[in-house]
Formats: structure tokens, C-alpha cells, sequence
């Protein structure tokens, strides 16, 4: 498990919004949100969705998934990239191959479009995506939720798929966001909106 590790790197969020933990609710909101094969989606670069936390090839399981107050959530990232100068290169050969069946000397834009769509859906189809899993651990009393990742792209998508799924918004706690929840508590807002950045010189 993510925290029994000797080091780790996680980020920390505030849940937003008002939650009421229904199972079948839960478990079926799950479901809707789990991860779908870019075998199945053949014009898709990127696939993202919540996957078994003890199988990333299962469907999530909430029964699995809670150690009351607690949620282990398990999210699967499948990507798959055409270089450009491949792409290129199989969209001339077809381009050539269907002037010469058609017996023309151009295409319209809107052809060349439409043909070029076709070649990358077809190399995607045979390029194998990356695959990776990211984990999160979600106290549903406390309303904290923390994410075993930093990178602010990967933060953002866990961010959009925890609001598709819950419906619920994530407020990363940053130390200016946790001053400011503190200083709302002990009524010192404007105190803190009056501090400016100190710099330490050596």
C-alpha cells in the first residue's frame, strides 16, 4: 500500500460539496466512471477511468474499496501517440492510392481530412498504449482526500474525473489555502490578506 512506503509523494485536497454515502449509489457511479479500453475506442488517444483496486483489468468494487472512513480509489491512464512523421508518411501512400483509383489529381480538403482521420484511427488501432495507475485515498468523514501524485496535469484530470463521478469538486490544500482556512475559523481574514512574501537572504 501507497502508505507504507519508507517516501512518498502525494497531494492533499479538501472535498467540496455536500456528500451522503449511498453504496449502491456509490457503486454504480463507479461503474458509469470506469475505465473503458482504447481497443473500444478506436479515435481516442487517451483513455482514463476507475478500475479494480485489486485488478486494473476489473471493474471497481466498492467492497474492496472501503476501510470505513475510508475509500481506496484506483484510477487507470491509458495513452497512445502516433508520431507525426509516421502519420504523414501513411497518408501519402493512401492519398497516392486513392488519386490513382479515383483517377483524380487532388483532393478537396475535406476528403484529404476525412482520409487522413482514417489512417491515424487505422495506426492506432494497431499501436499498443502506455498504461498507468495512480491511487488516492479518500476519507469520506473528514472530506480530505489525498492523491499518491504531484504532476499538475495528472491533478487535473484526477480533479474532472472525481467531479464526473461524485459530482463533488477537489480545492488542492496548499499552505495559502490552509492559512486562509484557518484564518476564516479564527476570524482573520483581512489580517492575512495584509501579509506579504518575505524573502531570506543568506
Amino acid at each position: 500500500m501507497h502508505f507504507l512506503k519508507s517516501s512518498l509523494s502525494f497531494t492533499r485536497f479538501k472535498v467540496i460539496g455536500n456528500f451522503s454515502f449511498a453504496h449502491e449509489e456509490f457503486q454504480n457511479s463507479l461503474v458509469q466512471n470506469s475505465f473503458v479500453d482504447l481497443s473500444e475506442l478506436p479515435d481516442h488517444e487517451e483513455s482514463i477511468g476507475w478500475v479494480s483496486h485489486e485488478n486494473c483489468l476489473e471493474e471497481p468494487d466498492l467492497s474492496l474499496m472501503l476501510m470505513e472512513p475510508y475509500i481506496r480509489l484506483t484510477f487507470r491512464i491509458d495513452k497512445r501517440k502516433i508520431p507525426a512523421a509516421l502519420l504523414e508518411a501513411h497518408f501519402a501512400i493512401e492519398e497516392r492510392a486513392t488519386l490513382a483509383a479515383e483517377g483524380k489529381e487532388r483532393l478537396s480538403l475535406n476528403r484529404r481530412r476525412e482520409l487522413k482521420r482514417q489512417v491515424k484511427t487505422m495506426l492506432m488501432m494497431r499501436t499498443s498504449p502506455n498504461s498507468s495507475l495512480y491511487r488516492a485515498l479518500w476519507n469520506f468523514k473528514t472530506q480530505h482526500c489525498l492523491l499518491f501524485a504531484t504532476g499538475k496535469g495528472l491533478r487535473n484530470k484526477f480533479d474532472k474525473l472525481f467531479l464526473e463521478t461524485f459530482g463533488l469538486e477537489l480545492m488542492p490544500l496548499t499552505p495559502w489555502s490552509l492559512a486562509d482556512i484557518w484564518a476564516e475559523k479564527n476570524n482573520l481574514d483581512e489580517l492575512l490578506q495584509e501579509t506579504e512574501p518575505a524573502e531570506f537572504n543568506e
